[in-house]
């Protein structure tokens, strides 16, 4: 075989394939070395493509009618950047969808002939089943509660394995004799027995309706009606016969109270998106949900969680991105969908139909997933889903002309050029490696800090800032370590650099309610070390004003509310601080700290009954809640010492 043949056959796997093999296998893709390997493997292939493009005097570009709102999608997601108030995450998460763009992009470039196609399907269904391996390996003889794969979450590895399914059924259905190898028949046999069964271990509530939606897809495109039947008869089994899945559908409810709240956390979705109808900024959402707690009634702490994720990406992506984000999406799936529709009306192979129905049911049962889960938060699937709709794509095209579709534009080789593209290449890759390198600095000064060396922890600490400088979290580790070196050795200066980075930490990311929280502990402990009653009063004032901006991010913590109230306490300023400590414990009414300053409020005042009955209700909480107090956040609602509020309350009844 010709060397140029050669290497025209073999790329597609190289490149898609390895990605493909490699994506899921650390964490489904979601930590800084898998991303990190994935981006540069596609800027590599790009850099390369753009270099070959030159030398050859042109750039030819696959095209297909898809590309029309997935750019005007990418070019509104990069608009969106400007109005993001921490811009740093939102870059993270532009550089992701450009990443999930050039997947499909080179799908659309490299693969171009029927063989390829089958090796990368192929290389898909061994992927499921080597996930689905792991995942039963997981379950049976390591005994985790539920299978997750190379995943971190059972719902993705669910949704993997769901996709894996999907393709495999729907070759099954639509198989010819004389298609395929021989080798392939016993993989296609064993594909969905044995995924299906792994399937079941990962007990996804959310992955059951992605398999039910996928597999009445197929079903109904191969056998008609009749296969509702077949459904149905499922679903009785699946009702009637013991499974972890049918267990755990059945359980939930009472060991995870917070899994009904999902309807609650959707509606609290739409909020945001009637406040911010132009979007909050890329991978913001986690960041307002500071705002928008909501209570989840009979916990100790009512307003403890957040909704860090919509648990519906097109909610989430409407939150991020606004309404116009989410439309463009839709009409690009709207796009897609066409496509699919047209192609099956071709004359295909049996084979052909069998992957196209088949990746098709596979990117259904992803996007139902998406609509009760975060699952295009997972690098691995969303590069699934880009496979697919390339390999649906390649098949019409080759139907369709024999050949692609294809754009040509002149590219003259000039060496300005050459030099440009290796610089522009390089400036990406800066971009890609820094917040890996970043992280790995961070990492390694944990690392320190477990084994108490501080000054190498801080040392560490601050390279990562000095790497990625638009990252908040580094600069709040610094500012930790240097409190913590504070309180070994009483260096004032430590007090003065851990506020200088949290007010860094907080330009950079001002909807963190946590650091201004920080920020007014910090000033009171300068204040406490002021020289003067003057900069005493003014570091007090300063602690005031970033306690009370944390209360307006975060408007149902109690704890902001608390510390604002001593601090007006200890002022002077009675009214205001028992307003606070009375707002405090309307948002909840379990966080005892208060409700005892409270009371020692209104014994200063003279209203001894009111005290009385705090007392009282702080006993009643204490009582109800202490034996259930599991978390260290539970036990700060509740763990309070009485005894100063009980002689004070003693002495005023005998008197």
């Amino acid at each position: 075989m010709p060397v140029q043949e050669s290497r025209r056959i073999y790329s597609p796997l190289v490149v898609l394939g390895g990605l493909t093999i490699f994506a899921p296998l650390i964490d489904g893709g979601t930590t800084h070395l898998p991303v990190l390997i994935i981006r540069l493997t596609l800027l590599v292939a790009a850099t390369v493509w753009t270099i070959a493009s030159l030398k050859s005097g042109r750039i030819t570009v696959p095209w297909s009618r898809l590309f029309v709102p997935m750019a005007i999608f990418l070019g509104w997601a990069t608009l969106s950047i400007l109005w993001s108030p921490y811009t740093a995450i939102s870059l993270q998460w532009l550089l992701s969808l450009f990443s999930y763009a050039l997947m499909l992009f080179f799908v659309l470039l490299l693969v171009d002939s029927p063989w390829q196609v089958r090796a990368l399907v192929m290389v898909i269904l061994g992927m499921g089943l080597f996930e689905a391996g792991v995942g039963m390996y997981q379950y049976l003889w390591l005994r985790q509660p539920r299978s997750t794969g190379t995943f971190f979450n059972p719902n993705f590895f669910a949704t993997y394995e769901v996709a894996t399914f999907a393709v495999a059924f729907g070759l099954l259905c639509f198989r010819g004799r004389e298609d395929g190898f021989r080798w392939a028949n016993p993989l296609l046999w064993l594909t969905p027995l044995v995924v299906g069964l792994a399937f079941v271990l990962a007990q996804s509530r959310g992955g059951l309706l992605a398999f039910v939606a996928s597999g009445a897809f197929i079903g109904l495109s191969r056998f008609g009606k009749p296969f509702l039947g077949i459904l149905l008869l499922g679903f009785v089994l699946g009702a009637l016969v013991p499974n972890p899945l049918q267990q755990r559908i059945l359980a939930v409810g009472t060991k995870d109270p917070y899994a009904f709240t999902r309807l609650d956390i959707w509606k609290n979705s739409v909020e945001r998106i009637a406040d911010h109808p132009w979007g909050v900024g890329l991978g913001i959402y986690k960041y307002t949900s500071f705002r928008y707690r909501f209570p989840i009634e009979g916990s100790i702490a009512r307003f403890a969680k957040r909704a860090e994720s919509a648990h519906n990406d097109y909610l989430q992506m409407a939150v991020e991105l606004g309404v116009v984000g989410l439309v463009m999406f839709l009409v690009g799936l709207g796009f897609l969908g066409w496509e699919i529709r047209e192609t099956l009306r071709l004359g295909l192979a049996p084979w052909e139909r069998g992957a196209v129905i088949g990746l098709s049911g596979g990117i259904l049962g992803i996007l139902t997933h998406g609509a009760v889960d975060a699952v295009f938060h997972e690098p691995a699937i969303v590069l699934l889903l880009c496979l697919f709709a390339g390999l649906i794509l390649v098949l019409r095209r080759m139907r369709t002309s024999g050949s692609f579709s294809v754009v040509e534009v002149p590219f003259a080789y000039r060496p300005i050029r050459a030099v440009l593209i290796v610089v522009l290449a390089a400036l990406l890759g800066i971009l890609v490696i820094r917040p890996a390198a970043a992280w790995y600095a961070f990492d390694e000064g944990e690392r320190e800090m477990a084994v108490g060396r501080v000054g190498h922890a801080l040392d560490w600490y601050q390279w990562a800032t000095y790497i990625d400088p638009g990252t908040s979290s580094y600069h709040d580790a610094v500012a930790a370590t240097q409190v913590r070196l504070y309180r070994q050795f009483g260096a004032v200066k430590h007090l003065h650099g851990a506020a200088s980075e949290l007010q860094v930490a907080l330009e950079l990311n001002p909807l963190d309610a946590r650091l201004a929280n920080q920020l007014g502990q910090l000033f009171v402990l300068l204040a406490e070390q002021a020289p003067t009653k003057t900069e005493r009063q003014a570091l007090l004032e300063d602690a005031e004003g970033h306690y009370e901006q944390a209360s307006q991010l975060d408007p149902y913590s109690p704890f902001n509310y608390f510390e604002l109230g001593k601090l007006q306490w200890a002022q002077g300023r009675v009214p205001e601080a028992m307003a606070l400590f009375t707002r405090a414990t309307s948002y909840e009414p379990n966080f005892l700290p208060a409700r005892l300053y409270l009371a020692e409020l209104l014994l200063t005042t003279g209203q001894k009954e009111r005290a009385a009955s705090e007392y009282t209700e702080i006993l009643n909480i204490k009582e109800r809640y202490q034996a259930r107090a599991a978390t260290s956040l539970e036990r700060q609602y509740l763990e309070v010492d009485l005894d100063h509020l009980r002689r004070s309350l003693a002495r005023v009844e005998a008197s």
